[in-house]
């Protein structure tokens, strides 16, 4: 019987590293376009001259996507260590941060352009892994930076309710401002945003901070 539950375990573990390696090997010959992206003092202190290579290339990776992408990697050194493909606004893992012991670790996945550009109330799961200390989402024009280190499940659920009200709210007053879909669509963009930053940060939280950088021109 224990013989059999080691093999079980040696094929779950096999199976799980060949769905690791064809993602990762799918990403690695993902096209890199000349599109406009970030400069290396956008990203936090903490961050690497190789980690700065692995946000500007996912960034320029995934700017045509019509699915979201994410990558986990280490923020010092660059080295991807995960990553899986995902739906049209979702993406996700199985998470077990044991396999990240060692590393510094922050995620970076992609909104399509059809999705809103700052982080939804699903972003700020980042507040229940201890192991990861940044996530980073790249829309089509800019990138937003969660810095939230440490477990804070009190928090998570205010930020989760409290962006679900924000994006609701501006919804609704865009629809009312614009007839034009686009234009209600690309105010509430803006709004949703601009309120979800204020409300974090406002707040002075030590290791909890949302930024925004809008990208360079092309080089």
């Amino acid at each position: 019987m224990k013989i059999k539950n080691i093999i079980v375990c040696i094929l779950v573990l096999l199976t799980n590293l060949v769905n690791v390696d064809v993602d990762l090997k799918h990403y690695e010959k993902l096209k890199i376009n000349n599109v406009a992206s970030i400069k290396p003092s956008d990203l936090p202190s903490e961050f690497g001259e190789g980690a700065f290579k692995t946000v500007d290339e996912f960034i320029k990776k995934t700017c045509f996507l019509d699915f979201e992408w994410v990558i986990y990697f280490d923020y010092i050194t660059g080295e991807i260590l995960k990553g899986v493909s995902g739906g049209k606004d979702n993406v996700s893992l199985d998470f077990d941060g044991d396999k990240f012991e060692g590393y510094h670790i922050a995620s970076i996945h992609n909104h399509p352009a059809d999705v809103y550009s700052p982080p939804s109330d699903k972003n700020f799961g980042i507040l229940m892994r201890g192991f990861e200390d940044f996530e980073l989402i790249a829309s089509v024009n800019e990138l937003w930076i969660l810095k939230a280190k440490g477990v804070h499940p009190v928090l998570n659920m205010d930020f989760k309710f409290a962006a679900k009200m924000f994006l609701n709210s501006c919804q609704e007053y865009c629809d009312r401002l614009y007839s034009d879909n686009t234009k209600s669509e690309d105010m509430c963009d803006l709004i949703y945003g601009v309120t979800l930053l204020n409300y974090i940060n406002d707040k002075n939280i030590n290791d909890i901070q949302l930024i925004k950088k809008v990208y360079n021109d092309v080089n």
